[in-house]
Parts: structure tokens; C-alpha cells; sequence
């Protein structure tokens, strides 16, 4: 029996091309934070995690440090410039210094190293390094 052959037309490529293309944008897309994403300088392993509280409650101790603060992605702005970062009941606005934050997961898990600036009324902290 021999095969009748159909000619390849626009029609038939695009049933073929788009739902592949579906597949591949889709289907094997794997989030920075589902992949244990990191951002900026290497956090340092030996350096002691400080509880958001303590920087709160003290800003003045740690004016100017470099600390590691582990909490979760409680929020992000729309245009991904920071994000509010929250440890228990305390949060505070994480601003990246020499990198731009992804869209990140709101509840996702997150070790920051920042530095500290404490100012009059205010403490800014810049998140020199970020894992998820």
C-alpha cells in the first residue's frame, strides 16, 4: 500500500509549531526560587543570623554593619525596585545594591546579607546578597 503524500502548508506547521511552543515556554519554566536562586555577593557562612527585632529595636548597634536576616518575601512593589521582607511580626523594606530582584514569591523563604544605614528615624538596609 503506498502513502499518499500531503504537502507541508502554513496551517499545518502552525498546529504543530504552537502548541510546542507552549510546552517549551511553559511547561519547563522553573522559577529562580523554586531553583534555589541566588542574587549578588556570596552570603557569608560563618557570619551569625540577627533577628530583625534586635536591628529594630537598636539601630544605632548596627549602623553601617553588614548582618545576615533570615525571614520571608512578605510583599514586592510592581516595578520589583524592593520588597518587604518580614521576620515574625517585624518587616522592612529590602532595596538590592548592585543587582535587581526578580519577581519573587510572596511566603517564600529568604537569607538576606545586608548592610545597615540607621539614620534619624529610619534604618534603610541594602541586600548586598540574597538566597531563596
Amino acid at each position: 500500500m503506498k502513502m499518499k503524500k500531503r504537502p507541508i502548508t502554513a496551517r499545518s506547521l502552525v498546529g504543530f509549531a504552537v502548541p510546542l511552543m507552549v510546552v517549551l515556554i511553559f511547561g519547563c519554566n522553573i522559577s529562580g526560587a523554586d531553583a534555589g536562586m541566588r542574587l549578588g555577593v556570596e552570603i557569608p557562612e560563618n557570619e551569625p543570623v540577627v533577628k530583625l527585632a534586635s536591628v529594630i529595636e537598636n539601630p544605632s548597634d548596627y549602623d553601617g554593619r553588614k548582618i545576615v536576616v533570615k525571614g520571608t518575601v512578605s510583599s514586592q512593589c510592581a516595578s520589583l525596585c524592593h520588597f518587604i521582607f518580614q521576620d515574625g511580626v517585624h518587616t522592612a523594606t529590602i532595596y538590592p545594591q548592585g543587582f535587581k530582584f526578580p519577581k519573587l514569591e510572596r511566603g517564600k523563604a529568604v537569607t538576606i546579607y545586608t548592610e545597615v544605614i540607621s539614620g534619624e528615624g529610619q534604618v534603610v538596609f541594602s541586600a548586598l546578597g540574597l538566597k531563596m
